[in-house]
């Protein structure tokens, strides 16, 4: 798939209700310009709800609860 976006768009339509969480980088400025953000554009496109969350968070184990 040339745009990536598109295709994730294209996968989600095929789910019955999805919920899309997309990662981050938080790039901003000239960065963002060059290398673009794939996030940024479903965020933009999706009619599905879109979760973003930071690239570098990290998940609780859930064995630690």
């Amino acid at each position: 798939e040339a745009d990536p976006a598109a295709g994730i768009l294209r996968f989600a339509s095929k789910l019955d209700g999805p919920v899309l969480i997309m990662a981050s980088h938080g790039r901003s400025g000239l960065r963002r310009l060059v290398l673009g953000s794939v996030t940024l554009d479903v965020l933009r496109r999706s009619p599905h709800p879109v979760l973003v969350v930071p690239a570098d968070a990290s998940c609780p184990d859930p064995g630690t609860r």
